[in-house]
């Protein structure tokens, strides 16, 4: 059988009728090249069914390792268009309906977009082109919000300086303050765990009503036989009142250990790479989502890890960013700074913007809970590590706002699902503020602040265990009830190769030895 000849650049120029300089600068995303000759171009290498040389495509990413990389702030790049060649056309399919959401939330104009009807229907050259279309989307007039993704103009966009805070605290206390955010946080995924739906506040409430353990004051009841109106977490099982012996694994739970064995491995230095490598090391690709997953197979198809983010990831806002930080707080006691810096480090190998700002918001949260009780002093420490005009921080102060005209959570709900009820069920941006909203009006009570996340629904294994790490931490190991506590028997399994099962008091005396080491640093570890 006769070997296909390779398709190379001056057969794509020859018949685009234009330069091989202007067939490369379209494929690598670099220079200026019109709408009109950049989609000619790409049609001929549909056509000709081009595939970029895999060993160059190997050596230029060698050379780039060597020197930092500087993400482009502009995500419309052809370049993000080759890849398509690795996707399927339901993937795409499915990933254009998400983007245009997406793309619509972060102030591009796709009214025109929003006209394409039978996505699934449509052949694969179509696919491609709206998606480039899409990409190439304008952003809006007079959009108002500021949301770089750079840590250094994320600083830059700051509100305003929040200094460290000296924390004078014994060996024992800091072991059972992390302890306490350990536990707390093992015991909210639990909580959360069989009704992660997506399910709303009513249903919630309606499902413990039936189970009879409204008001919530211990592990979530299993209902026999199961109403056909619930749709429970897929895989609940350890997790209901009476069936816990130990937390079952979660991604919730692996990302925070494995952000442990990150900072023991290559200690606060540790660059995103090295991220990429401890997912691909100890991770599987089915035991992780949304945008951790869009990362890992991105990372697989040898996409450098400081563009992992960027590539076919239409859900890079959502909650999983944040669900990786609560370690980087444990580690920085009163250092929001180094706290939401690190977070930035992990949770920028999969996530844009607000994805980024609510990991770095929540990592600065914990680390000032270390110092302080009062819930908005603990916010407004979070709010000072991202930029004052993003949407995330419009949003949090929106809530303190609310929150201090009413005093019913319900109500404050309510008014705030009016305005973010839009936005997906497992984004960053609303369910931060049911974490909130539980801070506040749980007033301290470690039962009733769980309780409320859990009441507010969507993803809730997330928001219970970020705002068990909180309380947690304020209030230490021993202050938290024992019907939390004493159905974990200390003991948490994983889903990371090579560690199936902790003790949770372990891992807090390995975090406890790094928060101290980082404590008697008089200089900023990350230099």
């Amino acid at each position: 059988m006769p070997t296909k000849q390779k398709v190379t650049l001056e057969d794509i120029a020859r018949k685009a009728g234009v330069s091989i300089a202007a067939v490369s600068q379209v494929l690598s995303g670099k220079g200026r090249i019109s709408q009109a000759t950049k989609e000619r171009i790409l049609q001929v290498v549909e056509d000709l069914s081009y595939r970029p040389d895999k060993e160059a495509q190997s050596l230029a990413r060698r050379s780039k390792e060597e020197v930092e990389p500087a993400r482009r702030p502009n995500r419309k790049s052809m370049k993000q268009a080759s890849f398509l060649e690795y996707v399927t056309n339901h993937e795409l399919s499915l990933a254009l309906q998400i983007e245009l959401q997406q793309r619509d939330e972060e102030g591009y104009d796709v009214s025109a977009l929003r006209q394409e009807q039978n996505l699934p229907d449509m052949p694969r050259s179509q696919l491609n082109r709206l998606f480039r279309r899409l990409l190439d989307a304008p952003l809006r007039t007079g959009y108002p919000f500021e949301e770089p993704d750079r840590l250094e103009a994320i600083r830059a966009a700051r509100p305003e300086a929040w200094p460290d805070a000296p924390l004078v605290i014994t060996p024992a206390e800091l072991y059972d303050r992390i302890y306490g955010g350990w536990l707390a946080r093992v015991a909210g995924c639990v909580l959360g765990k069989p009704i992660e739906a997506g399910w709303p506040k009513n249903k919630v409430i309606r499902y413990l009503k039936l189970a009879r353990a409204y008001p919530l004051e211990d592990y979530i009841p299993r209902i026999v036989p199961l109403p056909a109106e619930f749709d429970l977490n897929p895989e609940p099982d350890g997790t209901f009142l009476g069936e816990i012996h130990g937390a079952p694994n979660d991604d919730d739970t692996d990302y925070t250990f494995l952000a442990l064995h990150l900072l023991e491995s290559y200690g606060p230095g540790f660059t995103t790479s090295h991220v990429a490598t401890e997912w691909l090391t100890h991770l599987t690709y089915f035991r992780i989502y949304t945008a951790e997953r869009a990362a890992y197979r991105n990372l697989i198809c040898n996409i450098h890890p400081e563009e992992a983010a960027d590539y076919l990831n239409p859900v890079r806002e959502f909650i999983g960013g944040r669900i990786r930080a609560d370690l980087y707080g444990f580690a920085a006691p009163g250092r929001p700074g180094l706290a939401a810096a690190l977070a930035y480090k992990d949770v920028s190998l999969s996530h844009t913007k607000n994805g980024i700002y609510g990991a770095m918001f929540w990592a600065a949260m914990i680390s000032w809970a270390f110092i302080s009780q009062d819930i908005e002093e603990i916010t407004r420490a979070g709010l000072a590590q991202i930029p004052a005009h993003c949407r995330l921080a419009k949003a949090v102060r929106h809530t303190l706002s609310v929150c201090k005209d009413v005093d019913d959570w319900e109500v404050a709900y309510d008014r705030l699902l009016l305005d973010y009820g839009g936005y997906h069920p497992a984004h960053t941006i609303n369910n931060t503020l049911w974490c909130l909203l539980a801070l506040i009006y749980g007033k301290g009570d470690f039962t009733r602040s769980l309780a409320i996340a859990a009441y507010c629904g969507m993803d809730t294994d997330c928001n219970c265990a970020s705002v068990g790490s909180v309380l947690g931490v304020i209030l230490g190991a021993n202050a938290i009830p024992s019907q939390w506590t004493a159905p974990l028997e200390d003991t948490l399994y994983t889903a990371v190769s090579q560690f199936r099962e902790q003790r949770i008091s372990d891992l807090a005396r390995r975090t406890a030895l790094i928060a101290e080491r980082i404590l008697t640093q008089s200089t900023d570890p990350l230099n």
